[in-house]
Order: C-alpha cells, then sequence, then structure tokens
C-alpha cells in the first residue's frame, strides 16, 4: 500500500507533466517519463465537476510563446523566450479581462534574435532538435548500448547504420529517421561501420562525478527536473542549501516511487560527488552543475 508521502509525490508529478492532446483519453505521457496526455473528453469532464469555464497551464515550451487546444478551453503559456538557444522560441504572457477572453502578448528578450536570417533561425532549431536528442540518447545509454550489442556479438564496436538506428529506436520509441540523423549523432569506422559508443564518448557532465556509478547517474539526470522541484520544497528556509542526509532521503522515497533500485553505497556515493566543496551540504547550484550535460569538442 502506498504511503501518504508516495501518493502526494505521484499527484505533483501529475500536476507537473501532464500535457493537453488531441487524442481522446488519459495515457501515460512517454516522453517526460511522468505524469499523463489528457484529451478534450478528460478537460470537459474536468470543467463540469469543478464548474471551470478555463485552464491555464505552463512548464511545456511552444514556439510562439503560447497555443490553445480543445475548442479554446486550455491555454499553454510558456513565458521564457530563446529557452533552447537564441532564437528557437518566442515568450508570451496572457491578459484576460472579465468577459475572460484572452489577450496574448509576445516578445523575444535579445533584441540580436531578430536579426536571424530564416537559415539561422532553421540553423538553431535544428541544433535544438540535435541537443534535446543527445540528452535522450545519453539518458538511456545503458539501454542503447545494450541494444545495439545484440547486433555485435563479436564485440568489435560497430555494427550498420541500419542496425544502429533499430537499436537506438528499440529503446527510445521517438520514430524519428534515424539513419539519416546518425551522421550528426555517432562516427563510421574505418571499416564503414558505426561506431555506437561514439554516440556518447562526446558527452559528460560538466562536473565529474567520478565516485558514482553511471546507471545511478543516468537515472538521476533522467529525472533531475523532477529532483529540482522536490530540492525546492525540502529548502524552506530558502537558503538554496539541503543536508546530504535530506537529499538521500529525498532519493530514497523518489526511488521507491519510481521502481529505481539503488544501493545505500551508490547513494552516499553519490551525494558526496555532489558536495564539491566539502562542506556537507548539497547546493541547489552544486546541483544543477552536477547534472549540466555537455558535449566535448574532439575536433
Amino acid at each position: 500500500m502506498a504511503t501518504r508521502e508516495e501518493l502526494e509525490w505521484k499527484q505533483i508529478a501529475d500536476i507537473l507533466w501532464s500535457d493537453p492532446r488531441s487524442k481522446s483519453g488519459c495515457f501515460p505521457n512517454s516522453s517526460r517519463g511522468g505524469g499523463c496526455y489528457f484529451g478534450e473528453d478528460v478537460t470537459t469532464k474536468l470543467f463540469r465537476k469543478y464548474k471551470l469555464k478555463l485552464l491555464i497551464r505552463s512548464h511545456e515550451c511552444k514556439q510562439d510563446g503560447y497555443e490553445m487546444c480543445h475548442h479554446g478551453k486550455v491555454i499553454t503559456i510558456f513565458s521564457a523566450s530563446n529557452y533552447y538557444e537564441i532564437g528557437s522560441n518566442q515568450g508570451a504572457y496572457v491578459k484576460l479581462g472579465p468577459d475572460l477572453v484572452p489577450r496574448f502578448v509576445k516578445y523575444r528578450v535579445n533584441k540580436s534574435a531578430r536579426k536571424l536570417t530564416l537559415k539561422q533561425r532553421v540553423s538553431v532549431a535544428e541544433e535544438t532538435a540535435l541537443k534535446a536528442l543527445r540528452e535522450n540518447l545519453f539518458i538511456y545509454q545503458s539501454e542503447i548500448i545494450t541494444a545495439c550489442r545484440s547486433f555485435d556479438p563479436g564485440n568489435t564496436g560497430g555494427i550498420s547504420s541500419s542496425e544502429w538506428a533499430s537499436a537506438v529506436e528499440s529503446v527510445l520509441h521517438l520514430n524519428l529517421p534515424w539513419r539519416t540523423l546518425q551522421p550528426r549523432l555517432a562516427k563510421i569506422k574505418a571499416n564503414g561501420s558505426v561506431d555506437y559508443l561514439s554516440t556518447f564518448r562526446d558527452l559528460q557532465f560538466k562536473q565529474p562525478l567520478s565516485e558514482a556509478q553511471p546507471g545511478l547517474i543516468e537515472a538521476v539526470y533522467r529525472h533531475r527536473a523532477d529532483l529540482e522541484i522536490v530540492f525546492g520544497m525540502i529548502d524552506k528556509d530558502h537558503t538554496g542549501l539541503i543536508t546530504m542526509e535530506e537529499f538521500q532521503q529525498t532519493w530514497k522515497l523518489f526511488c521507491c516511487h519510481r521502481n529505481i533500485r539503488v544501493d545505500d553505497k551508490s547513494m552516499d556515493d553519490l551525494a558526496r560527488s555532489i558536495d564539491f566543496n566539502n562542506d556537507g551540504f548539497i547546493d541547489f547550484n552544486e546541483f544543477l552543475e552536477a547534472f549540466r550535460l555537455v558535449q566535448i569538442d574532439n575536433e
């Protein structure tokens, strides 16, 4: 039976990660790893039950800064312009009068973004998409390597482009043209095969976490946004600090909710790795820096 803390955590995750969709019903939000997708029928039932007229929500980037769906009953507002890169998206806010008719104001904070040519904006969009793909590849690194090795019984480190594409798709289920994307994501060996380990070789955290197990690091990175929210909930005095014990207890509760198996020693090693200044506390900035993924230029 779930504890009260686990039920409360599930409610927080559902509120934070659920997104509206045109498809009817309520089904798991596979792209975020938490919450659900909900259709207009769910919105209609919610409005009828609680006598609502309009739902305004955020936490989902939109290129124009806002989006209306479910026949205008659900509005998504995203106020952070240039969220991924300069020129990637506009920000917006909404004005509501007594008539509840929404009036949207769009903007882009960085004036230099207005000077980008169409070609430059396309390039920014491509790099933004590739950055998001690389993050997904890193998050599921262990599973993808296992899938690639199923095509490599001789452990040569190389497989065909189509095998690499099949392995990645079998894990991520994104239905993307992986063979076309392969030159941007993985290198080719001298014999013409895809060096599948190169998919991850140029990715690392800005701050090294050498003491922690790779599988645990992947799990924490996969759920880092959720952990940031919990960090803020624990930090009730808003000092930006929590004790290592508080971080460990939070992660144990989180693991229980997500069915992630982690032993205490691995958790202790991770906590010590994040405490860069060795003061016995985990600073919020330390946490963010520990899980900032960067691409290394080896050329």
